[in-house]
């Protein structure tokens, strides 16, 4: 993408399909989740832009939006994110980028004017498979609110 310390998470680029759950938590019932992700250079240098879409199913009638921002802090050095949903929240996540195989971004995440602690963490699985899970700590310890295993199903041109 440019040759700076967003090309770290160049892996994400391209089209992932990307089934998995809404774990049962105090927002809702458990429900899967079909889910279309796009990871894109459309904002290089500087700025990685991830697309999800979920698909609407009968478990799953009012699919979810969102667009996530990922940069990199130089004056922080770390990663930084941002996204916004389609149900009206938002988050501000920051991470020190890839341990391994494993990148974390923490922060937190608001929505109906209640703010509350977010940890998104992905595992490369594969050259073409990651694993996500999104967790929030509501007081008592992160609990798991979504989780997915994503699969290429094609390279971004951007």
């Amino acid at each position: 993408m440019s040759g700076s310390r967003i090309d770290e998470l160049a892996f994400f680029l391209g089209v992932w399909d990307a089934p998995g759950q809404f774990h049962a938590t105090p927002f809702g019932p458990r429900k899967p989740i079909e889910m279309k992700v796009t990871g894109s250079g459309e904002l290089a240098p500087h700025y990685l832009r991830l697309s999800t879409e979920e698909q609407p199913t009968a478990d799953n009638p009012s699919p979810l939006r969102a667009t996530y921002v990922w940069g990199f802090d130089a004056a922080s050095d770390e990663f930084v994110a941002d996204w916004f949903d389609s149900n009206g929240g938002r988050a501000r996540q920051r991470s020190s980028g890839w341990q391994g195989d494993t990148l974390v971004f923490a922060g937190t995440m608001t929505m109906n004017g209640a703010s509350v602690p977010l940890r998104d963490t992905f595992t490369r699985l594969g050259s073409d498979t990651y694993h996500h899970i999104g967790e929030i700590d509501l007081g008592q310890g992160w609990i798991p609110v979504d989780e997915e295993t994503a699969t290429r199903l094609t390279p971004s041109a951007s």
